[in-house]
Order: C-alpha cells, then sequence, then structure tokens
C-alpha cells in the first residue's frame, strides 16, 4: 500500500521537537502501527540523526530501543532550552525589520511570550513589546496616544497602518504611471535632439565613407572630430588627442597644430578673410629705368636695320671701289 504523503530528513539547527510533530501527522494519516514508527523514522531522518544516535548509546545496539526512547534523547540534546531570564532578554530585544510586515511581527512577539511563562502579565507585556519594537516612527507615535490601549486595539492600529500605507504608495504609483503615459500619448513617440543628431550625423559619415574608396583614411580625416561637442568646442576627456598638452596655450586636449589661439595669433584663423591690398606704386627711379632701357633697344634696332657709313658717309661697298681705283 502506497504512503500519503513524504517527510524529509532533518535539517541541523532547527526544532527538533517540530519535526517529531510533523512525522507523527504522517504516521496518523497512514495508519502506522506503533512498530513500525521507529523503522520509518529512522529511515526518513536522515544520516544526521543517526550519528547522533551513535553518539548518545556508543555501546548499545539501536534496534533494542523504543521509539518513545529515541525521540525523547533526540529532544534533550537537539533542542536545548534557555533559561527564563534568557527567554525574557530575546523578548524584550525583538524588534521590527524595515522589511518585516506588521502582522509577521506580531505573531513573532507572542511566539517568544509563549515560552516566558509571564502568567496573567503576557497581554500586557505583548502591547509593550508592540510599542517598543515597531520600525515606524508615526505609528509608534500614534500607539503611544492611544487612551487605554491594550493587546487587541494595538493589533488593530498596527495591522490598519500598514494597510493605509500600502494603498496609499498603490495609488501613487498608479498616478505617477497614469500622468506619464498621458504625456506620451498627447506628445507621442517624438524623437529628441540628441538622438536626430546622431543620426543625421552618421547617415553623413556613411555618405562620405562610401563615397571614397578607402574608408580608414577617411575615418582617420574625420576622428578628430570626436573630440568636439555640437558647438565646436573641443571636449579635452574626449579625441585622439585627449592626453596631449598644447605648447602655445599649455592646455590638454590639443596640439598646438590644431590650437584656435595659435591659428589666431599667426593670422590664419579659420573663419578669417585676408585682405586684398593694392600693389604699391612704382617707384620713379625704376620709372626711370624702364624709359632708358627702352629708348636703348630703339637705338639698337635702329643700328641693326640701317648699312654702316664709312668716314665719308658711304657703305662698306662703296669703301671698297674707292681703294680698287
Amino acid at each position: 500500500m502506497a504512503l500519503i504523503g513524504t517527510i524529509d530528513p532533518y535539517v541541523p539547527g532547527t526544532s527538533f521537537s517540530n519535526y517529531v510533530e510533523l512525522i507523527e501527522y504522517f504516521f496518523s494519516s497512514n495508519n502506522i502501527a506503533e512498530e513500525r514508527k521507529k523503522d520509518i523514522f529512522m529511515s526518513c531522518a536522515g544520516l544526521a540523526v543517526f550519528e547522533e544516535l551513535k553518539l548518545l548509546y556508543p555501546a548499545t545496539d539501536l534496534k533494542t530501543l523504543t521509539y518513545a526512547e529515541i525521540t525523547k534523547k533526540l529532544k534533550e540534546r537537539l533542542d536545548k532550552i534557555d533559561s527564563e531570564i534568557m527567554l525574557r532578554f530575546k523578548f524584550r530585544c525583538r524588534r521590527q525589520s524595515p522589511t518585516e510586515s506588521g502582522e509577521n511581527y506580531v505573531l513573532a512577539v507572542k511566539h517568544l511570550a509563549e515560552s516566558c511563562d509571564f502568567g496573567a502579565f503576557r497581554d500586557s507585556a505583548i502591547r509593550d513589546q508592540l510599542v517598543f519594537g515597531v520600525y515606524n516612527r508615526e505609528l509608534q507615535k500614534r500607539l503611544l496616544n492611544e487612551e487605554e490601549l491594550n493587546l487587541r486595539s494595538a493589533e488593530r492600529i498596527i495591522k490598519g497602518f500598514e494597510m493605509a500605507n500600502n494603498n496609499s504608495l498603490y495609488f501613487a504609483e498608479t498616478a505617477a504611471g497614469a500622468g506619464v503615459n498621458s504625456v506620451k500619448n498627447r506628445l507621442g513617440n517624438r524623437q529628441s535632439r540628441v538622438d536626430r543628431y546622431d543620426r543625421d550625423r552618421s547617415r553623413s559619415w556613411d555618405k562620405k565613407f562610401s563615397k571614397n574608396g578607402d574608408s580608414r583614411a577617411v575615418y582617420r580625416k574625420y576622428e578628430g572630430r570626436e573630440g568636439r561637442s555640437r558647438s565646436g568646442q573641443r571636449n579635452s576627456s574626449r579625441g585622439r588627442y585627449a592626453n596631449f598638452v598644447c605648447h602655445f596655450c599649455r592646455k590638454r586636449g590639443h596640439i598646438q597644430k590644431n590650437c584656435y589661439r595659435y591659428k589666431d595669433s599667426q593670422g590664419d584663423s579659420v573663419n578669417s578673410v585676408k585682405e586684398v591690398t593694392k600693389p604699391k606704386e612704382v617707384h620713379d627711379y625704376f620709372k626711370r629705368l624702364r624709359v632708358d632701357y627702352d629708348s636703348e633697344s630703339e637705338e639698337e634696332d635702329l643700328n641693326r636695320n640701317s648699312p654702316h657709313l664709312g668716314p665719308q658717309g658711304a657703305g662698306e661697298d662703296s669703301e671698297s671701289d674707292w681703294t680698287k681705283a
């Protein structure tokens, strides 16, 4: 016959009494006989429980022991009961954590009070500890200002305050989300200026890369623009010259060749337009030289074209004829 449910092994450090109580429910639901309880318990409890039994009964055969003897000895070994002053010390030091709900805090304080043996003072002790240990200071002030506060009214105020805070947070988040959605619906899916600028810039760069055969050369030409902002100013924290220092203005982020101050000082500004100056008038001395040079060149041309005359004013032919005669 198949058994109903399963039993996990015992986890060291947890309450062994609770584990025994859980396994008793397993026995009753499956109608386990008394003589079979020890065998099922030993097979389900795990190795840690078996080793503890070996330490408790070193020279005794475990088969001779009963289920009641084994569980009683293990409770004394694994569930060490603190003294009354230690239990009350833990009760007084119990405070609500920032992430703990108010209902869980109330249940935890009540559980600690069960082992403190307060007697008739139990409800008053729990009430005092709830007021002292709550995390929210506004809730604590409200509890202190309450007239004739008892345990029942304290629990009601703590649970109601937590529920009101949760509802207010939910409504605030809902309103904030509705406001954001309404703005988005009213404005639509509009692209910001930054996105449009980056998109247009990437498109222009793609065109330049596609027109030129060597994309690496084009990139080297335009990579210097990475160090500039949109206004044209050079950004010293970006770009290829981020760690360089200019020899002219002594500022980091660029070199002298790209320094605007250096270009302005040299009259080679990017946006400057050079004035067209009229040529200076030629000096009078050069004018006289030009006149003399022109007259000499005219005389040479005349002598070159006219025949040479002798002492009588005749040409060379007439002179030769006279000597012959």
